[in-house]
């Protein structure tokens, strides 16, 4: 009997509206965007996309319409895009050197930082600039300035200490020891935490932890945040749940989607 694998979720909650982009991956290479309006729990189903998006070098707009990606094709061509949402069509874009660099993140409403790559095609309607490379050119380098801007702080100046795995078949590193990143909208809020564990089967890899609540959000949660509106989001196994602070308290997020079982449409973008 074939194991069945839930979808991997990764969500990108806009700045300053109630939105967040949930971008859901079954199987490994197959991709769904979509817009999630945390307001009125309105779903926008849009692009399918065969290749890989590269869910920590992409960002939202704050006003939640507009999405910057990095993505590989189906026969290993590398671009970076800039797309009305929820639809992968590219308004701005420019080809990728591999899986280097790419991507970007908004510093505030008007400005695009990108990840060292410029325009070859298109327009948008933000200011551009250059995204400064603190955290490397992978991964890191976008998604923890995001966490910034977001209102994430570090706990400690420790990023933690990393060991090649043994005996796998794709090269994976842990990482041990990481202080991580804490967010707390308001006092009200338990904290929410996130540590890196390291370049794993999927990446990335992050833990997520919020206090007081170990059931909520545990070991298998794949993705967390804060909406705009101060809601607690969590994609665990492919489902993707809603709490307010009341919420919390119960103990029963308000909604909740199961993402597995979605079809895709018969025209894949």
């Amino acid at each position: 009997m074939l194991k069945q694998y839930s979808a991997r979720i990764f969500l990108l909650p806009a700045k300053t509206s109630p939105y967040v982009i949930v971008i859901r991956r079954k199987p490994s290479k197959l991709f769904h965007v979509i817009r999630w309006n945390t307001s009125d729990n309105r779903m926008e189903y849009g692009s399918w996309f065969r290749g890989k998006l590269y869910p920590n070098r992409c960002d939202v707009s704050f006003d939640g319409q507009w999405m910057v990606y990095l993505a590989m094709g189906s026969k290993g061509e590398t671009w970076n895009g800039v797309c009305r949402l929820p639809f992968l069509r590219t308004y701005l874009e420019a080809e990728n050197l591999g899986t280097w660099n790419g991507g970007g993140y908004w510093s505030d409403k008007k400005t695009l930082l990108l990840n060292s790559w410029l325009p070859s095609k298109g327009s948008s309607p933000f200011k551009l600039g250059s995204l400064a490379r603190e955290y490397g050119s992978e991964d890191l380098g976008v998604f923890y300035p995001r966490l910034i801007r977001d209102g994430w702080i570090r706990v400690g100046e420790n990023y933690g200490t990393e060991r090649q795995l043994k005996n796998t078949k794709k090269y994976m590193v842990a990482c041990d020891g990481d202080d991580g990143w804490i967010n707390q909208p308001t006092s009200n809020h338990p904290a929410l935490t996130m540590k890196y564990i390291g370049y794993l089967e999927h990446g990335y890899t992050f833990r997520y932890s919020l206090a007081g609540q170990e059931n909520i959000v545990d070991d298998e949660v794949t993705s967390a945040c804060w909406d705009s509106l101060g809601q607690l989001i969590v994609a665990k196994n492919g489902v993707i749940s809603l709490y307010t602070l009341a919420d919390l308290r119960r103990g029963s997020p308000s909604v909740s989607h199961d993402l597995n079982t979605l079809s895709q449409s018969p025209e894949i973008h």
